[in-house]
């Protein structure tokens, strides 16, 4: 299965229906992204939103040319409409899943993302992640914080060491995982649409056959409608108690609803989430669940990804206005 980090195919936009003004209004979707683009070029009339993206839409979406997106925002049909003139959307991420494709593709609007550059972070944490619940880290927290020390020696934990883990999509992240797992010991197995004789990990047949297998699984597949709620009760139900769960894909494959029932119950054993259905998520939804870890949808946020990103988003936007081929195209 792919990831939403994979490259989407070269799309070339012919020159004479090409953005030739030689300059373009730009306007970012988070009110930070600025700091993205130390050395934007001179050409770039920027909109200042001071805080406040919405009115600055609400007043000046007439106006831009260029939106600069992150996978966080939803650019739906109905935002979309608020920018009537709107040329090219660059995303300075992998994830497109947040964009009407069809709705761009009947405007003639260009789309362009940043696949690929940050599937090894978004690896690191999902790691990091996987072996800090299948190490009770969660748990033993709680042991400290809930003054059980004092009365109790702490459980025992298992090794990870032979322990079965499946990867849940095979793309540029799910390699990414499996490098990474791999000097831990564990036995790593996944599961796809469709196995890739390229690749000497075990090739579980179906999703049930790997959550029966495994004590984790890392989510890392591509998000879309084949893919929503992928992770379900029954996928939960055949983990089981001792199970785990990391999903660093989107929120929308993962039946939030029925995870966070599994985790109060105590059918699974815990879960890390750097994703999230809606995004932000709400503290409150998480205040009484138990054996869980919450990152705010940075796996791949870092200093060193965010402004190679924001670099090739700077150069599809060059390129777009100067009618050259996007180095990057969605649509």
């Amino acid at each position: 299965m792919s990831d939403p980090s994979e490259r989407a195919p070269f799309f070339y936009i012919p020159i004479e229906t090409a953005f030739m003004t030689h300059a373009a209004t730009v306007l970012a979707m988070h009110s930070e992204m600025h700091t993205l683009f130390p050395n934007r070029p001179e050409r770039w009339n920027w909109l200042d939103t001071e805080g406040d993206v919405e009115n600055t839409i609400a007043t000046r979406g007439a106006d831009v040319d260029v939106l600069l997106s992150a996978s966080i925002e939803k650019l739906d049909k109905s935002t979309l409409a608020k920018f009537p003139n709107l040329k090219m959307v660059a995303s300075v991420s992998a994830g497109f899943s947040n964009i009407d494709l069809d709705e761009c593709r009947s405007r003639g609007i260009a789309v362009t993302n940043a696949p690929g550059m940050n599937s090894g972070d978004v690896a690191d944490l999902a790691v990091a992640l996987m072996t800090s619940l299948l190490l009770r880290i969660p748990q033993t927290q709680d042991y400290i914080m809930t003054d059980q020390w004092v009365g109790a020696a702490p459980p025992l934990r298992h090794s990870i060491r032979n322990m079965p883990v499946g990867i849940v999509g095979l793309g540029s992240i799910g390699k990414e995982v499996l490098a990474r797992l791999t000097p831990f010991g564990v036995d790593v197995r996944w599961w796809g649409p469709r196995p890739k004789p390229e690749i000497e990990t075990p090739y579980v047949a179906s999703l049930e056959d790997l959550a029966d297998q495994c004590r984790g699984l890392v989510i890392c597949c591509r998000p879309d409608d084949t893919t929503r709620h992928l992770i379900n009760d029954r996928i939960l139900d055949r983990l089981g108690a001792d199970g785990v769960l990391v999903n660093v894909s989107r929120g929308s494959v993962v039946d939030e609803d029925a995870l966070i029932e599994a985790l109060k119950s105590n059918r699974i054993g815990g879960a890390a989430l750097d994703v999230f259905d809606p995004e932000p998520t709400n503290s409150a939804r998480w205040a009484d669940v138990p054996n869980v870890i919450l990152t705010p949808h940075q796996g791949g946020a870092t200093f060193e990804t965010l402004f190679s990103q924001a670099q090739l988003a700077q150069s599809n936007v060059e390129n777009f206005i100067d009618g050259k081929p996007l180095l990057s195209s969605v649509l």
